[in-house]
């Protein structure tokens, strides 16, 4: 049988469409149809991501002259390539180009989240309490639209990489080792622009004060526009990524399961709470804007030095 062949086989016995194969792998549907009619094979990475979906050997995919059933062949590779391939379903095998696609896909979904927080918050721009104009108001809803539509693309999209998210990995140790020290600087460079973000949002106070009593409105509220964009973007960012490298550290080295790190997922439902909080502060001054900002803040902080204890052990 030849590799596409018994690519149809195992979609048939998995009720599997091309489709859902494409969006498991994370691949256009015209790859996917080249790859069941012999007109080409899958990258490395695909076919370990093969192996481990349908629970067989990459003997069993690429050998022709390989009749063996998936699950005998399956079974037989492990013993053949020293448990390389992923050795129960809980196991998936990473390969160097296959994190660095993931690490990848990380950071355009970060990028997303990032530029989307910083267009809402810079609509603000263009809503000057003092001064209107229809093209103050074309820029606002042009900000406003073009944050908004990252969001829904953002959740719109097909997810990839799920198994990552998943599944006990299996990586080389030379790739492993090195990903750890990668890790490592960026997460010094990470928590240095949490406290940049940090330190940002409180100076920004003072300096919004001293504006106010020596320039005109105007100007403290493009100063106070401007340094909630960052210092927002520049935690998100950190945050998200921080997240990423936890990730692949915490399911190669343990099997999936509860672990600390799951105790701060209360992050992404305080984000959308806080901005809630301010807004209403801000339409009805029951309290101060700044106020929701602060105690989230407050508990990021706290957050941020538990995960680098916790990293250090």
């Amino acid at each position: 049988m030849t590799f596409g062949q018994k690519l149809k086989r195992l979609l048939k016995e998995n009720n599997m469409s091309q489709e859902e194969l494409a969006e498991q792998l994370g691949v256009s549907r015209q790859a996917a149809g080249k790859w069941t009619n012999d007109k080409g094979l899958p990258e490395v990475s695909k076919l370990i991501q093969l192996s481990s979906l349908f629970g067989v050997s990459l003997d069993y995919l690429l050998k022709e002259d390989y009749e063996d059933t998936p699950k005998e062949s399956c079974g037989e590779s492990l013993e053949e390539n020293g448990g390389n391939i992923p050795a129960s379903d809980a196991d998936y095998y990473v390969s160097q180009e296959m994190l660095n696609g993931y690490l990848a896909y990380r950071r355009q979904n970060t990028l997303r989240i990032t530029g989307a927080a910083a267009l809402l918050i810079l609509s603000g721009l263009f809503e000057n309490p003092g001064y209107h104009s229809p093209v103050t108001s074309l820029l606002y809803w042009v900000a406003v639209t073009a944050g908004t539509g990252l969001i829904i693309w953002h959740f719109s999209i097909p997810k990839q990489y799920r198994e990552i998210k998943t599944s006990h990995l299996l990586l080389d140790d030379g790739v492993f080792e090195e990903f750890k020290q990668k890790r490592e600087t960026r997460r010094k460079a990470y928590t240095a622009m949490m406290i940049a973000g940090a330190a940002i949002l409180l100076a920004s106070c003072e300096i919004e004060y001293f504006l106010m009593t020596h320039f005109e409105n105007t100007v403290c509220h493009i100063f106070s526009t401007l340094s909630d964009t960052v210092w927002l973007s520049l935690i998100i960012w950190a945050r998200m990524s921080m997240y990423t490298d936890s990730l692949i550290i915490r399911n190669a080295s343990q099997a999936p399961g509860r672990t600390p790190m799951q105790r701060y997922r209360w992050i992404y439902a305080a984000l959308p709470v806080t901005a809630c909080a301010v807004i209403l502060g801000i339409a009805t001054n029951v309290w101060s804007p700044y106020a929701p900002i602060l105690i989230l803040f407050c508990c990021l902080l706290v957050t941020v030095c538990k995960l680098l204890m916790e990293g250090r052990k």
